[in-house]
């Protein structure tokens, strides 16, 4: 995978099809679909979908979403196929194990690798035209987050290795054999139709954070092989050597008792070759100059067992044995240094959790909010509608038959004829007969 870095475009898609494949068997938790809405331009007028854009399109639109919390932890799909969604921080972790950034042999080369992990992703990002919400509610507005670079890359990886937990997890599925898991139903979730060898995606997810995890606390990445190599060497000849003497009856020196005796020797031998050619008097000054050497050398040399020099062999002359009380110590400072580490962590994962339960609760009061206006506006429509149709049943099914009704008037009116004299009389059955043809036409 690292020796064909040049070819981001095959690694995208091999990383993509890995990550679809686990989102057919089992979907990332609490997973959205994909965010398609409307895109507003400038003047705030609708302009399109993402779906509907194409990568020039895309690729017009200003970035102005930096990459913060809400979108590393955005539940929304980055995947325009529906029916495989895809999380970002899923994309992110995979794509750091996949390309083994923090890995054992990266001394050197994690900013390359970085480099290759973030062209990636920038790659699916645009390939998929991935929009984020900036507000929320009904005032949310589609918004593209900015190009990823490799510091970006790498402080989002350790920022989601450190703040989700990396529980034990079962390392594989182990089904009831290889089936079709887009067949699956009557209950059976998709994994128990596989063979485990392909995961789902939370444990695609898990298994590449507890790599990624792995990989980043034992800074392997920090150290040069080479060097490690040539320490090893060395201390292992020491260690040879040691054994060697051991094996010959002799007794191992410590490095500051070896080094001590081999100047001694030198000198000596220097004084010597120096008393052969020189006079007397010269022979009495470096005979002195000897004693002294060796009386030195005797107060200096501290006979050592084998044991303790074998335990206390270092490339440093001046190194010296800790005591077990002084080991116990720092290990025990090393311990509440990682216990204050591990408390950090997990107070940033609850930060992270409360903020998302704050996004939730938001969320579900816009919801409820609409739900009501939404009951409100239909109550209304169902009264109006309700008056509306009470009308028309009276019009058109009135309690009193017309012609019933003209017939009772006219009676009357006829009894009251002579008083109210032939001019007013017309007067009235007009206006009857008209009230009667109206009352009939409906």
């Amino acid at each position: 995978m690292v020796d064909s870095v040049d070819n981001v475009v095959a690694i995208s898609d091999e990383i993509w099809n890995e990550l679809e494949a686990a989102s057919v068997v089992e979907a990332p938790l609490g997973v959205k679909p994909y965010y398609n809405d409307m895109i507003k331009n400038e003047d705030r007028s609708d302009y399109k979908r993402p779906m509907e854009l194409s990568a020039a399109e895309y690729s017009s639109i200003i970035p102005k979403l930096n990459w913060n919390f809400s979108v590393k932890y955005s539940l929304c799909s980055i995947n325009m196929d529906l029916i495989k969604p895809i999380r970002l921080c899923h994309l992110l972790i995979f794509t750091a194990s996949k390309l083994k950034v923090f890995g054992d042999d990266a001394f050197g080369k994690v900013t390359s690798r970085c480099k290759v992990a973030a062209a990636v992703v920038n790659y699916l990002m645009e390939k998929n035209r991935v929009f984020f919400a900036v507000a929320s509610g009904r005032q949310r507005v589609p918004g593209r987050v900015r190009l990823i670079n490799e510091e970006t890359f790498k402080s989002a990886v350790v920022d989601i290795a450190k703040c989700v937990a990396d529980a034990n997890l079962q390392r594989h599925y182990v089904g009831d054999g290889d089936g079709d898991v887009e067949v699956a139903g009557l209950g059976l979730p998709p994994s128990a139709l596989t063979d485990g060898s392909i995961p789902s995606a939370e444990t695609l997810f898990k298994r590449s954070l507890h790599e990624v995890k792995g990989l980043l606390e034992s800074k392997a990445y920090l150290k040069n092989p080479d060097s490690v190599e040539a320490a090893a060497s060395r201390q292992e000849a020491v260690v040879l050597e040691g054994i060697n003497i051991l094996m010959a009856g002799g007794e191992i020196n410590s490095p500051a008792e070896t080094s001590t005796e081999t100047r001694n020797n030198e000198r000596r031998s220097r004084s010597i070759d120096t008393d052969r050619s020189s006079n007397n008097n010269d022979t009495d000054r470096n005979s002195t100059n000897n004693n002294g050497n060796n009386r030195s050398r005797e107060r200096s040399s501290i006979r050592a067992s084998p044991t303790a020099s074998l335990l206390t062999v270092d490339d440093d002359v001046s190194s010296k044995r800790k005591s077990p009380a002084t080991m116990m110590a720092e290990a025990s400072v090393l311990a509440q240094q990682a216990a204050m580490k591990e408390a950090e962590n997990l107070c940033s994962m609850i930060a992270v959790q409360k903020e998302e339960m704050q996004l939730r609760k938001h969320n579900y009061e816009l919801q409820r909010e609409e739900r009501k206006v939404e009951l409100s506006t239909m109550k209304a429509e169902r009264e109006t509608t309700t008056k509306l149709l009470s009308k028309l049943v009276d019009k058109l099914c009135p309690d009193v038959d017309p012609t019933d009704l003209y017939t009772s008037r006219k009676r009357k009116l006829d009894e009251a004829r002579a008083a109210l004299g032939e001019e007013l009389y017309n007067l009235r059955l007009q206006q009857l007969r008209e009230d009667f043809l109206k009352s009939s036409a409906m």
